[in-house]
């Protein structure tokens, strides 16, 4: 894994990009993000009409790979901000040259995105931040995002309570960056040349609209292939947006179990509830500053700012 590369904070008058690396944006998202991003003082720039279709994709292959170079290498960029997951981040990873990047920037997303912020931390080693879209609702959750930036001051640092510990044993605290995101693409990166590897990092992950027998599969993927291998710890988010939105009280003691059996064979702490992900609120976690978890305590802190 590459030493993390911090992106420098964002100052009100910067230029952000608004891209569209996966599923189909309608026009009232866009027009809710340029609002919101343009009311915090931010300029926002497209490189090309975030409304285009191709199929379930905001665009070819071709058009969404260009987009993504340039919001990657193009110096007026400071940070990145993907309008939405969705389907096709996976498709354009070959954008993502080393050689062929500008200085690290900010970029920020979840779901599908889960593809591309890997792929920018474990391969290239940049600073990348899991969080929400811009959106104006739920009113103030984008504002963690770019407090976490630093563009209202001294960035700030999220902090994880209340998580409960599904495996009890004598863990110690212990320092790790995070990593991770959405299970269905940790799941679907292994056997590529972009297979997710947790090594020496405190995993996040989380999904949503998923069977309890369908995340049991995935978990079973993701283990059998060796990814949490070296791990130091596992977080998973809210378990309840785990499930499909009429999922009953079976599926949910289904769910606990599947999860709390899957913790007994792991050699490291698992906890639950973070509320991160596909869940409200959705707050930010960055991927290359080292976190501090307390088992014990349930807490996740981080302990050094996502940008410099």
């Amino acid at each position: 894994m590459n030493p993390a590369h911090f992106p420098p904070r964002l100052a009100p008058g910067d230029s952000v990009a608004l891209i569209a690396p996966g599923g189909v944006v309608d026009a009232e998202r866009v027009a809710d993000a340029v609002a919101l991003l343009e009311s915090r003082g931010l300029r926002v720039l497209r490189h090309r009409d975030l409304t285009a279709r191709h199929r379930y994709l905001a665009g070819d292959d071709a058009t969404r790979r260009a987009e993504l170079g340039w919001a990657l290498s193009a110096p007026e960029v400071r940070a990145v901000f993907l309008a939405r997951g969705g389907y096709g981040s996976q498709r354009i990873l070959d954008a993502v040259t080393p050689g062929h990047l500008g200085a690290p920037r900010a970029v920020v997303g979840f779901s599908d995105n889960t593809a591309l912020l890997d792929h920018l931390r474990l391969r290239a080693g940049w600073c990348v931040v899991h969080g929400p879209h811009p959106r104006a609702e739920p009113a103030g959750e984008f504002d963690a995002v770019l407090g976490c930036l630093g563009l209202f001051g001294e960035p700030a640092r999220t902090v994880l309570r209340d998580l409960e510990l599904l495996n009890p044993g004598p863990w110690e605290a212990r320092t790790a960056e995070v990593g991770g995101g959405c299970l269905s693409l940790l799941a679907a990166s292994q056997g590529t040349p972009y297979a997710f590897r947790a090594a020496g990092r405190i995993v996040f992950t989380e999904d949503v609209a998923e069977p309890a027998y369908r995340l049991d599969r995935l978990l079973h993927q993701v283990r059998t292939a060796g990814a949490l291998d070296g791990a130091a710890a596992l977080v998973f988010g809210r378990p309840a947006a785990f499930l499909p939105p009429d999922h009953g009280a079976e599926e949910r003691t289904a769910l606990d179990q599947l999860l709390r059996e899957f913790a007994a064979g792991c050699p490291f702490p698992v906890l639950a509830g973070a509320p991160c992900g596909h869940c409200t609120p959705n707050l930010p976690l960055p991927f290359g500053p080292r976190a501090l978890l307390d088992p014990a305590r349930g807490t996740l802190a981080f302990l050094e700012d996502a940008v410099r």
